[in-house]
């Protein structure tokens, strides 16, 4: 999508699926986070003005209204960062915020200028005092591919319980990729990657490669999600549960149809169907543990690391292989307790049979 010049632009689909996975994202995200801490941040780096032409929320209505929907708990302190470049849309955004009452722990701040100035400065100050900012889910959606360089998203996931959802446009560099090839290595976090993605037959392919491979070396988990060719967002987190609850947003909308997942963890693997993921998954747990004998945390911890499935795939995975007598599943737990049938409980003892 070009970048907007009016202060406020017409939704498009693909927008509308971003802020569904956001949405349900933050459904678990704000409960998890403000149960075990004093104070978290939801950022927003490019907020835009609040809503758009037909009346629609824009990213910081939809966090706002969702954490005051969650009742989170009063004793901590949710504070809302927006950063809007153009001046005429940020005092939308604050008239638009301003025009509503929200609970006495929300603090709002509306900030006209760049994201990555913002970031740069409040890290700075804060390596300055020896402190830490507070857990923090970044929502990074630039129109172009300026202003999100990677070495911000690395210093912001260096730093514990932070998280980023980034809005990759893979469209942009193909089309203007060697016209700006200082601006790709920026983006991507690797001094080659401009020419790396030239020379290659699949720009789209090797930049979302090149710009996975950066995050992963920051983080444990990453998660893309293709919006058909125009863009990607990749999810990236330390957190196992972070990670399930992400894939979980991301399958909502994936069902729905109209986008999909694009799994690029291994380029040369196929794409699964994930209309069947229980039966995809009791194939590939199958092979996995062959012969072995398992608790079902080892099942859900293995999946959990997967890029693609979540725990309810596996639970149902679970009950095929066991129907099809492909498991053998002891009566009792390792706790001793009995284990009720067709549950795969805490301490659930599983032995995969061999293949023939």
């Amino acid at each position: 999508m070009a970048r907007p010049k009016n202060t406020k632009w017409e939704i498009q689909l693909h927008t509308k699926a971003k802020h569904a996975i956001l949405r349900e994202y933050l459904k678990a995200w704000f409960p998890i986070l403000a149960s075990g801490n004093k104070r978290i941040i939801y950022y927003d780096g490019f907020s835009g003005p609040g809503n758009y032409s037909g009346g629609e929320e824009g990213s910081p209505l939809i966090a706002l209204n969702v954490a005051q929907d969650c009742n989170l708990p009063n004793t901590t302190e949710i504070v809302f960062v927006f950063v809007e470049s153009n001046k005429k849309r940020a005092d939308s955004l604050r008239k638009i915020i301003g025009q509503e009452e929200w609970p006495n722990n929300f603090r709002n701040e509306v900030y006209d200028g760049e994201s990555e100035d913002f970031l740069s400065n409040i890290l700075d100050d804060l390596e300055k005092e020896n402190s830490q900012i507070a857990p923090t889910f970044a929502f990074i959606d630039p129109f172009g591919v300026k202003g999100a360089s990677f070495s911000i998203v690395k210093r912001l996931l260096e730093n514990p319980k932070c998280e980023v959802l980034v809005t990759f446009m893979n469209e942009t560099i193909r089309r203007f990729g060697p016209k700006i090839p200082e601006h790709i290595n920026e983006l991507i976090g690797n001094p080659s990657a401009a020419e790396i993605i030239r020379a290659s037959d699949d720009r789209d392919s090797e930049a979302r490669e090149l710009y996975q491979e950066s995050l992963r070396d920051v983080v444990r988990f990453v998660r893309p999600f293709e919006m058909k060719s125009k863009y990607n967002l990749f999810f990236a987190t330390n957190h196992p549960l972070g990670h399930e609850k992400m894939k979980v947003a991301m399958r909502k909308v994936d069902e729905s149809g109209g986008f999909r997942y694009s799994d690029r963890i291994d380029p040369n693997q196929l794409e699964l169907c994930l209309y069947h993921p229980e039966k995809d998954l009791a194939e590939k747990l199958g092979g996995k543990f062959q012969g072995k004998t398992v608790t079902s945390e080892d099942i859900f911890n293995y999946v959990s690391d997967d890029p693609t499935f979540i725990k309810k795939d596996a639970i149902g995975a679970l009950k095929l292989l066991e129907v099809d007598n492909k498991i053998q599943v002891k009566d009792s737990k390792k706790d001793g307790t009995k284990r009720r049938k067709g549950a795969f409980a805490k301490g659930t003892i599983i032995t995969f049979h061999k293949g023939d």
